[in-house]
C-alpha cells in the first residue's frame, strides 16, 4: 500500500479543481510512488505566483514558477524555478521549457534527428511572432525588434497583440502547445522573445520553434552565450549604437550549475549583437543565403547526449520525493523568530485582511486568557 500525501495545489495557472489536481503533471509524478489524495487540509502544498491564496496554508510550501521572478525563502520551503543556484536540498532548477511533457519527449527526436535529415522543409512563409501583450515597457524590447524586422519583410502576427491574420492561434488555457506548433511549421524563422530578460529564464519559445523547423530568433536568457563567445561580427553589420541596444552582457555562473549546452549555431542569438538593427540584419543575411540557411536548420539544439526530457523528469521526481519523504516535520525549512512571524503576518493581512482580522482577535483573546490566570 502506497503512503498517504495530503496535498493542494494553488494559485496555479489552471483553476483549484480536483479535475486539475490529479491531472497536474507534479502529482502524476508523486503517485508513482504516493497516494496523492487532494486535501481542504494539506501537508504539503504546491503554490505558483499567480495569488497569495498559499499563505493561508502553514504547512509545508513548494513554489514553483516559470515567469521571471524568485523564490521568497521565506515563505516558501522549497523553490522550482529557473535561477542558477545551490542552496542545500531546497532548490531545484528547472526551467519552464523543460517541463516533462510529451512535446519535450518530442522536441528530444527532433534534436537527435535533424542533423541526419537530406534536405530542409520547405517554407513557404518568411517569419511568424506569437504574443498575448504587448505595447508596455517590459514588452519593448519585442515590440521594438518585430516593428524593424517588418520594415523589411511581412512578420505574421498570430497572438492576440498586433494580430494580422484575423484572429488568434489556438486557445492558450486548452491545447495551445498543438496549435501553435502545427502554426509555426509554415515559417523559415519565428521571433520567441521572452516577456524579459534574465540568466537562465528560458520558457518554451525557443524549443517550440526549434521543434517545429524554425529558425529561432531568440532573446531572454543571457546564459545561453556562457559556453562559447559570440561570433565575430562581419563587416555588414553596422554596430549602431543607441536606444535599440541589446544586452552582451555574459553573466557570471560557476561552470558545475550549467546542466546543458544549447547549440550556438541551431538559432540567432539576439545577445550576440549589439542592437535590434544588426539582428535585422543577421536575419537578413540567412534568409537570403540557402547554404546559412540550410546549415543553421541542420544543427542538432543541444551538444553533447542530452535528453532534457529524460534529465528532468528524473530530477523533479526525486526532488519531490526527497521532500514528502521527509513527512510534513521533518520536511520544514522556512525557520521561526518574531522577526519571521512578523513578516508573515503583514503579508497575510495584505492578501487577506480577514483572516489577519481573524488571527488578530484569536491573538488578543489568548492574551487577555493567559493574564486572567495570573
Amino acid at each position: 500500500m502506497k503512503p498517504v500525501v495530503r496535498m493542494r495545489i494553488v494559485d496555479w495557472y489552471l483553476s483549484d479543481t480536483e479535475e486539475n489536481f490529479y491531472t497536474d503533471i507534479f502529482v502524476q509524478i508523486l503517485s508513482r510512488k504516493y497516494d496523492v489524495r487532494y486535501s481542504e487540509n494539506p501537508d504539503f502544498l504546491l503554490y505558483g505566483p499567480f495569488g497569495n491564496k498559499h499563505l493561508q496554508y502553514d504547512c509545508i510550501r513548494i513554489f514553483f514558477t516559470g515567469e521571471n521572478l524568485r523564490t521568497n525563502w521565506n515563505i516558501a520551503d522549497y523553490g522550482i524555478d529557473f535561477d542558477y543556484m545551490d542552496f542545500s536540498d531546497r532548490h531545484l532548477r528547472l526551467p519552464f521549457g523543460f517541463l516533462p511533457s510529451e512535446h519535450l519527449r518530442e522536441l528530444h527526436r527532433q534534436s537527435s534527428t535533424r542533423a541526419l535529415s537530406s534536405k530542409t522543409a520547405e517554407r513557404g512563409k518568411f517569419c511568424a511572432f506569437m504574443a498575448t501583450n504587448g505595447g508596455g515597457e517590459h514588452t519593448r524590447v519585442r515590440d521594438r525588434f518585430l516593428e524593424i524586422l517588418s520594415a523589411y519583410k511581412r512578420v505574421d502576427s498570430g497572438g492576440r497583440w498586433n494580430n494580422n491574420i484575423g484572429g488568434a492561434i489556438g486557445d492558450r488555457y486548452d491545447d495551445f502547445q498543438t496549435s501553435k506548433r502545427k502554426w509555426l511549421r509554415e515559417y523559415k524563422f519565428h521571433i520567441c522573445f521572452e516577456n524579459s530578460s534574465y540568466p537562465g529564464y528560458l520558457t518554451e519559445k525557443l524549443l517550440d520553434a526549434y521543434a517545429t523547423g524554425c529558425i529561432p530568433i531568440y532573446w531572454g536568457d543571457t546564459s545561453l552565450r556562457c559556453a562559447y563567445p559570440p561570433p565575430l561580427m562581419d563587416k555588414n553589420h553596422s554596430k549602431l549604437q543607441n536606444t535599440d541596444e541589446i544586452d552582451m552582457c555574459i553573466p557570471h555562473i560557476s561552470p558545475n550549475l550549467l546542466e546543458y549546452t544549447i547549440n550556438p549555431k541551431a538559432f540567432i542569438n539576439a545577445h550576440n549583437f549589439p542592437s535590434l538593427q544588426d539582428l535585422v540584419q543577421e536575419v537578413r543575411r540567412v534568409d537570403n543565403d540557402d547554404k546559412a540557411y540550410r546549415e543553421m536548420y541542420l544543427q542538432p539544439l543541444f551538444l553533447g547526449d542530452f535528453n532534457p526530457y529524460e534529465y528532468y523528469e528524473k530530477k523533479l521526481e526525486t526532488f519531490l520525493d526527497s521532500i514528502v519523504s521527509q513527512g510534513p516535520q521533518k520536511a520544514a525549512r522556512r525557520g521561526d523568530g518574531a522577526h519571521l512571524k512578523r513578516h508573515y503576518r503583514i503579508l497575510l493581512k495584505g492578501s487577506d485582511p480577514l483572516r489577519a482580522l481573524r488571527m488578530n482577535i484569536k491573538r488578543e483573546l489568548a492574551k487577555a486568557f493567559g493574564r486572567s490566570h495570573k
